[in-house]
């Protein structure tokens, strides 16, 4: 009998452990997945991601262009610091010279966020997508920018945690 309860016992410490790393959800270590890598992505970006409370903070690493110009689809995507207000409460953000305003609504495992900012006098809104695969271990940002009356500008960047 003690036996049954110690297998038993191991079992469902055994299956707790592969759920717990799954339940992690955004927060964590991200890098940009070499398989999927687009032409354009910005170079060696990692983001690591932490949830506080109503919020999400991301900061980034990545090599910067080597023309100095971060391409404005990028628009915060390559910046050190971001925070996100995860009830759909606005959010000013600093990025570089620019200030961002986002409104941001966590869906179970997607994340959603509209976000507008004037470039050089120009508008720019965009929308991002974050999408969490089932498995816990991939993470599809999509993004889609609109500068003035010009042209949508858009991206799909896959991650890896690490």
């Amino acid at each position: 009998m003690r036996i049954r309860k110690l297998l038993l016992l191991a079992f469902l410490t055994a299956s707790i452990i592969p759920i717990s790393a799954k339940d992690e959800g955004f927060s964590g270590k991200w890098v940009l997945d070499k398989n999927e890598a687009q032409a354009d992505a910005p170079r060696n970006l990692e983001t690591r991601i932490k949830q506080d409370g109503n919020g999400m903070t991301i900061e980034s690493t990545f090599r910067e262009p080597d023309n100095g110009v971060v391409p404005l689809l990028f628009l915060g995507v390559m910046t050190t610091r971001l925070h996100l207000n995860l009830n759909g409460g606005t959010e000013q953000n600093q990025i570089g010279p620019f200030q961002m305003a986002s409104k941001t609504n966590l869906d179970g495992n997607q994340m959603n966020t509209d976000w507008t900012a004037v470039v050089e006098g120009q508008q720019l809104q965009g929308h991002w997508t974050h999408t969490l695969d089932g498995d816990g271990k991939h993470l599809t940002l999509q993004i889609k920018e609109t500068v003035g009356q010009g042209p949508d500008a858009q991206a799909t960047l896959h991650f890896v945690r690490k």
